[in-house]
């Protein structure tokens, strides 16, 4: 008898036989004991700590398609043991975005791509750019009450769009960016806002790609800009843009008119040394990540330091390198802790000016 014929019958036969086995024990009167697979409570993680009131409380870690929360089909984990199973991971993430349905749509620079978490539809999706090549250099991402997902490419000067149910990307904008960084819709002017790193300014544009203004100039005084990099909305319609080498958050309107700003250069608890992502939460503060503080440290409206949340390390809640930063309309926190190769999700608990 051929060795390759009998070899592969008797692969088939184990095959077939280790899949009667799972089937038997999914049968009633069978099953594994569900309560050796519910996770064991462990400790809260807050900010601030015991005996203070709580204000920020740890959720989750997500590192891979494993921590996405969704569920496989039993054939699905069939599939699995059988040929083996393709986890799709975090690498480098950045800008983090989450929309009404819950989807996490989130910047993966480690594979030039955008990730979206789809739990609705039980799907892990991967964007990749025109033509299935990487992104050169994806940053942020923001969407619009359309479901159109758009994504700045700093390295291409270009800004792409893809809608985040078919995750088809086409061109966005494509002239008239020399770097784009951060990027936020404003539901309050329906416009999208880009920055724009090297020309020190940023750049408004309509769904439809038309630049409507833009505002800043290089230089350090208020309303300028050196290097901008991430943008926030808060629910009014302002804007946060972090001007990180000038150590300082900076506030405007919608229509670019500068407001307010704070923040200094420094190594102290309220001063800046590598600021990054920047989101308002319920209450109107601004949550600001600290690359080199390894960081987020909170500021109420009027730009006074109320509390810090984590460290530097690799546990739950400690950071290393942490840049993007997105909060949800349920005051979910959704931390981008990039070179931990993770997104970290806390939860805001009430407002900290309180007492």
């Amino acid at each position: 008898m051929d060795r390759c014929f009998l070899f592969r019958s008797r692969y088939l036969v184990h095959a077939a036989a280790f899949l009667a086995a799972l089937l038997l024990l999914a049968a009633p009167g069978c099953a594994v004991n569900e309560a050796a697979r519910i996770p064991q409570p462990v400790d809260k993680v807050v900010w601030p700590p015991p005996p203070l009131e709580p204000r920020v409380a740890w959720v989750q870690l997500i590192r891979n398609s494993n921590d996405s929360g969704i569920e496989k089909g039993f054939f699905s984990r069939v599939s699995d043991l059988l040929f083996g199973e393709e986890v799709l991971r975090v690498s480098r993430p950045y800008g983090i975005h989450v929309d009404k349905k819950k989807r996490v749509i989130f910047v993966n620079t480690g594979t030039g791509s955008v990730h979206v978490i789809d739990r609705g539809a039980g799907r892990y999706g991967v964007v990749t750019g025109p033509e299935g090549e990487p992104f050169l250099s994806p940053i942020a991402v923001t969407e619009d009450p359309d479901e159109t997902v758009y994504v700045t490419d700093s390295a291409a000067a270009k800004v792409y769009r893809f809608n985040a149910s078919d995750l088809k990307v086409e061109p966005f904008i494509t002239t008239g960016l020399q770097r784009p960084t951060g990027i936020a819709y404003n539901p309050a002017t329906d416009l999208i806002y880009v920055t724009d790193t090297v020309a020190g300014q940023v750049v408004a544009f309509t769904r439809k790609g038309k630049e409507a203004f833009r505002f800043g100039s290089p230089g350090s005084k208020p309303g300028q800009f050196n290097h901008p990099t991430d943008i926030a909305v808060d629910a009014k319609g302002g804007i946060a843009v972090t001007d990180p080498l000038n150590g300082r958050i900076q506030i405007f309107s919608g229509k670019g008119a500068f407001l307010a700003a704070f923040g200094r250069m420094g190594n102290t608890s309220g001063s800046f040394a590598k600021p990054k992502g920047v989101a308002v939460d319920s209450s109107g503060n601004l949550h600001v990540c600290d690359a080199l503080f390894d960081t987020v440290q909170v500021f109420n409206p009027r730009g006074e330091l109320l509390l810090n949340y984590g460290i530097r390390g690799g546990e739950r809640g400690e950071f290393w390198m942490p840049s993007g930063l997105y909060i949800d309309g349920e005051d979910a926190i959704y931390v981008a802790d990039t070179y931990n190769d993770r997104i970290q999700v806390f939860q805001y608990l009430r407002d900290v000016t309180e007492n």
